[in-house]
């Protein structure tokens, strides 16, 4: 007989296991094989599907520090007015205690709404930050044009993202950066809609790279040194319909602006081949 004086966590919930293990000797391994990697190779990734039951679909992601879950609700039917075709949303929340990035840049704005809680060791955040807005503004119009919204007249469908973890260090550069989080954002929220088994015209994956002195880096850590960087992302089936673009840094040439785009593509040709790989083992 279940205690019904205690709150239950969902039904048929998988526990995901975290990314970094306790064991030093594992932690090094990892950290050297970081260290070791090529500027033309993306990082080591975890990614699991469904571990939600209670949502339509659910994606969860590891890759370094980072960790994202997306949760999708929908379709679900809208009461009042006939609309012809879904309606989609997108929320960006991160954890309390999260350091967001450009924090300090993005979210002067809102500091009186920000309260610090001393006890908690972090900040608790009442209303959405700037930077959840730009990362939920940026994810949908990425993801809207693969959904056939047309499927779904009168409904509505609602994409949840929790950043729970990113790279956080008391040095600056080594926090994780914007683009390489919306860029991992993308994929795990493009395998959530996927496990939603809502109807796509395509799957949308993300390429993040940075130019330095003329050289492509893919997937840059926060360690890189300073340079352009591009988070772009794309519906490869369609004749690489680039549904998003985002360029940060000192401003580059006609030149720089194709290497970028080019290796953003290639970096998202590369994550699509592993996301189709995951999603035909698990059929």
């Amino acid at each position: 007989m279940s205690d019904r004086r205690r709150l239950l966590g969902p039904v048929n919930t998988i526990i995901p296991g975290i990314g970094i293990s306790s064991n030093p000797e594992d932690n090094i391994k990892v950290n050297s094989e970081e260290s070791d990697r090529a500027n033309d190779e993306i990082r080591k990734f975890f990614l699991k599907t469904g571990i939600i039951q209670n949502a339509n679909g659910s994606a969860y992601l590891e890759v370094g520090n980072t960790i994202i879950e997306v949760l999708v609700f929908g379709p679900r039917p809208i009461k009042g007015s006939f609309i012809d075709r879904a309606s989609f949303s997108v929320e960006c929340k991160f954890l309390p205690h999260i350091i967001q990035p450009n924090e300090e840049t993005f979210n002067k704005s809102i500091d009186t709404d920000i309260n610090t809680d001393n006890t908690a060791g972090g900040n608790s955040r009442s209303d959405t930050t700037d930077i959840e807005h730009r990362i939920s503004s940026y994810i949908e119009t990425a993801l809207v044009p693969s959904i056939i919204l047309e499927k779904y007249p009168k409904s509505t469908i609602d994409l949840y993202i929790s950043v729970i973890s990113t790279e956080q260090s008391e040095n600056e550069s080594s926090k994780t950066s914007m683009l390489n989080l919306i860029n991992w954002i993308v994929n795990c929220s493009s395998m959530a809609l996927i496990n939603s088994e809502v109807e796509l015209r395509d799957m949308v994956t993300s390429g993040h790279v940075k130019l330095v002195k003329d050289e492509i880096i893919f997937d840059p850590t926060p360690e890189s040194k300073d340079g352009v960087e591009a988070v772009m992302s794309f519906m490869n089936l369609l004749d690489n319909q680039i549904v998003g673009f985002w360029v940060e840094g000192e401003s580059g040439d006609e030149d720089d602006y194709k290497k970028l785009m080019e290796g953003c593509s290639t970096v998202s040709k590369d994550i699509r081949a592993n996301l189709s790989s995951y999603l035909l083992k698990n059929i």
